[in-house]
């Protein structure tokens, strides 16, 4: 299943494109090991699972305002299954394998710098966000 014209869904809430600074952009489907392990004579022998653990980064564009951070998180916040988790069904565009994999996942702590606040808006500097998986079968 090829590029459907987002790069993350968390639920149903469709990350914005335009919230997303591009360049920023990783999804990685990390593979995993089990015991594996170095012999004596420096050989690898590896116990590969087949399931994955898929992780996005990526920046928010820079100067979003308030409002634009408020909304996103009441989005995120609305699609969470576990919310003191941050845990949600999160479904990524992985570009290695150009297609769509979904996960559960949890949200790595959102840190946002501001940039400017007045007694009318607050305007953050970009800020990285993260979603972990804790595991998906590869199909």
């Amino acid at each position: 299943m090829a590029y459907k014209g987002y790069l993350i869904k968390i639920g149903n809430y469709i990350f914005p494109l335009s919230m997303i600074k591009a360049e920023t952009y990783k999804a990685t489907n990390y593979g995993q090991d089990l015991d594996s392990a170095r012999d004596v004579n420096g050989i690898l022998h590896r116990t590969a699972l087949e399931n994955t653990a898929p992780k996005v980064e990526f920046e928010t564009r820079n100067m979003l305002d308030n409002t634009q951070v408020s909304s996103i998180f009441a989005n995120i916040q609305a699609n969470y299954t576990n919310a003191v988790e941050k845990k949600a069904s999160v479904e990524v565009y992985v570009p290695e394998l150009n297609k769509y994999v979904t996960s559960d996942m949890y949200m790595a702590d959102f840190e946002p710098t501001m940039y400017f606040a007045d007694e009318k808006e607050i305007k953050y500097l970009s800020t990285r966000m993260a979603w972990i998986s804790y595991g998906v079968k590869t199909v």
